[in-house]
């Protein structure tokens, strides 16, 4: 006999937790970074999204991984990120915003990666992108490297809440191309870089 759905139940298929979820997570990153297909990088973006949004309430309260996604405990730069990843996936889902949506968009232009402009001359990714504020500039290989970083130290309970990956908000900051500072790239954000140049 299966699981009987009562009161406020959702039926599930085999994905019951958020652990199971961020495994979900890390099988979509692996086909997204095979060729950086829509089809993936929609995937990719919606599993990444309600992980943060929906999944912590599957967790104890007291969880380490429910108290890492609680945006009033990340630094405001990635929370800049989680914007960018649910506007990404309302807009996806949604295609018309309503109008609550729209006024917290942060999204100011997506590219394709097939345009000649200033970030793909700077740049050279020919992959889709995402520009905030003018002067941020998250190509989708660089959100897939900062929500695994992102999510690696939520689901390691080794790490406590308060310290946040120092190499994860550099690679944010590093986004911020009006304010980028001189020296090498961080790691996390050279991650995957090889295969923005092979579409």
């Amino acid at each position: 006999m299966g699981k009987i759905i009562a009161n406020r139940d959702g039926p599930v298929l085999g994905i019951d937790s958020s652990e199971a979820m961020y495994e979900k997570l890390k099988h979509e990153s692996s086909r997204l970074q095979q060729g950086w297909h829509p089809y993936d990088a929609f995937n990719f973006l919606v599993t990444a999204w309600h992980l943060f949004e929906d999944w912590p309430k599957s967790d104890d309260p007291k969880a380490l991984c429910r108290m890492k996604r609680h945006r009033p405990r990340l630094p405001s730069p990635m929370n800049l990120v989680l914007d960018v990843v649910r506007d990404l996936v309302n807009g996806s889902k949604h295609f018309h915003l309503d109008l609550g949506a729209a006024a917290k968009r942060r999204v100011g232009e997506v590219h394709t990666g097939d345009e000649v402009g200033f970030y793909e001359y700077f740049f050279h990714e020919n992959l889709p992108a995402v520009t905030v504020e003018d002067h941020w500039y998250f190509s989708i290989r660089v959100l897939n490297n900062l929500m695994m970083r992102y999510y690696e130290w939520t689901f390691d309970d080794s790490t406590p809440v308060k310290d946040f990956p120092c190499d994860l908000l550099e690679a944010i900051l590093y986004c911020d191309i009006a304010n980028r500072r001189s020296g090498p790239s961080p790691t996390v954000w050279l991650l995957g870089i090889e295969s923005a140049y092979g579409r």
